[in-house]
C-alpha cells in the first residue's frame, strides 16, 4: 500500500492519469459527486475561491483504492479552513485517510476542517457535529434515469407533466448557448432577477466567466437557454460527470408575460432526456429544504424540483475538527452575530 499527497497547482500529465483513475474507481459508484474530481478543483483554482487543492491517495498494485481531495480557503482576517466535499465514497483505508488529513492542518497551520460526507454510516473519532458553511445541502432530490422516459413522467406530479405541454405547445425552443460574453451577461443579467426575486446568494460576473470557459474548454457541462420569440427566458448550467447528471445554476425571467409558457419546465425535461443520452443512470437537483428545515433559504425552489420526482435523498451531517479552540470561538460568534444581525 502507497500513500501519497500532493499539491494540486496545475494541469499536467500526473494529474491527467490521477483524473483517469478516479473515473475508473467511480464506474463502481452510483453517485458520482463532481466535487472530489481534479477537474472541479482546477476549475475553482481558477476563480479564485480557494487559496490551495491537495490531493491524498492510496495505491495498492498499481491501482487507485482511495483518495480525497481538499481545498483551503480563506474563513476570516487571515485565517483559513480545510474543506472536504462530497467525500468518502467508500471505506477502504479510511482512518489512514482521516489520519493524513488531520496531519495537513499541522503544516497548512488551519483553524478547522469540516468534511461533508456522502456517508450515512462514517464518524470520524474527534470530529464534532457543528453547523458552519454548508457547501453541501443536506437534502436533494434524485431522479432514476434507468428507468424509461415513460416511467419518469409518470412520476411526475401531474402539473410537471401539464407545464411541459404548455411549453411545448406555446413553441418554447430549447438551446445549447455558446460561450462568449453577450450568452454570458444574458445569463448573469437573468441571475440578478431571479435573485431579485427570491433573495438567494449569487457569485460574481468575473466567476462565472472564468467557471463557464474552463468548462467549455473541457467539454464537461454546459448553458442551456429556453427561448420564445428568440427571446432568452430562462438559462441554466447543467453538468454531466460520470453516471451523475445535475441541475447547477438556473435563472429565469420575472415578467409574467413570458413565465406563463413554463419554459423551466421543458428545460428541465429535455435535460432529463439529455442525460440518458449521455448514458446517466442518476439526475441530481441539487439541494432542496430538509423536511425538519422551515427557515431554508431553499424553500422557493423546492417545491419546483419536488414536482419531477417525490425520491428525495438526505446527506449526513457535517463533521468538523477544531484545531484552533480559541479562534474558532471568536469566529463562531462572529457568525452567529452575523446572522442574528440579518
Amino acid at each position: 500500500m502507497e500513500i501519497l499527497k500532493i499539491e494540486i497547482k496545475n494541469e499536467n500529465k500526473i494529474l491527467s492519469k490521477l483524473e483517469e483513475d478516479i473515473k475508473n474507481l467511480g464506474g463502481n459508484y452510483d453517485y458520482n459527486p463532481i466535487w472530489q474530481s481534479i477537474w472541479w478543483n482546477l476549475m475553482l483554482q481558477k476563480t479564485g475561491y480557494i487559496k490551495k487543492w491537495f490531493f491524498i491517495w492510496i495505491y495498492e498494485k498499481n491501482e487507485l483504492k482511495n483518495y480525497i481531495l481538499i481545498e483551503k480557503r480563506s474563513i476570516w482576517a487571515g485565517f483559513y479552513a480545510l474543506f472536504v466535499l462530497g467525500w468518502p465514497a467508500n471505506i477502504y483505508k479510511i482512518n489512514e485517510l482521516k489520519d493524513e488529513l488531520v496531519n495537513l492542518w499541522k503544516e497548512e497551520n488551519t483553524v478547522y476542517i469540516q468534511i461533508e460526507p456522502l456517508e450515512n454510516d462514517i464518524i470520524f473519532e474527534w470530529f464534532k457535529d457543528i453547523k458552519l458553511k454548508i457547501f453541501i445541502e443536506k437534502c436533494t432530490v434524485l431522479i432514476d434515469l434507468e428507468k424509461s422516459e415513460q416511467e419518469i413522467l409518470a412520476w411526475m406530479k401531474q402539473k410537471w407533466r401539464y407545464n411541459i405541454k404548455i411549453a411545448e405547445k406555446n413553441d418554447v425552443k430549447i438551446e445549447k448557448a455558446l460561450n462568449n460574453e453577450k450568452n454570458l451577461n444574458i445569463f448573469y443579467d437573468l441571475l440578478k432577477e431571479t435573485n431579485s426575486r427570491d433573495n438567494f446568494n449569487i457569485n460574481s460576473l468575473s466567476y462565472f466567466k472564468n467557471f463557464l470557459n474552463y468548462l467549455y474548454e473541457n467539454d464537461l457541462w454546459w448553458l442551456y437557454f429556453a427561448k420564445k420569440w428568440d427571446k432568452v427566458i430562462a438559462a441554466w448550467i447543467f453538468v454531466f460527470y460520470e453516471k451523475t447528471a445535475a441541475y447547477y445554476y438556473g435563472a429565469s425571467t420575472s415578467d409574467n408575460n413570458f413565465r406563463k409558457y413554463m419554459a423551466t419546465y421543458l428545460l428541465q425535461w429535455e435535460m432529463i432526456l439529455e442525460a440518458k443520452k449521455r448514458w446517466c443512470t442518476l439526475y441530481d437537483f441539487l439541494w432542496i429544504t430538509c423536511e425538519d428545515d422551515k427557515k431554508s433559504h431553499l424553500i422557493w425552489v423546492s417545491d419546483f424540483k419536488l414536482k419531477l420526482s417525490q425520491n428525495v435523498k438526505k446527506w449526513p451531517k457535517s463533521q468538523i475538527y477544531i484545531n484552533k479552540k480559541a479562534i474558532f470561538i471568536l469566529f463562531y460568534f462572529k457568525n452567529f452575530l452575523k446572522k442574528f444581525l440579518k
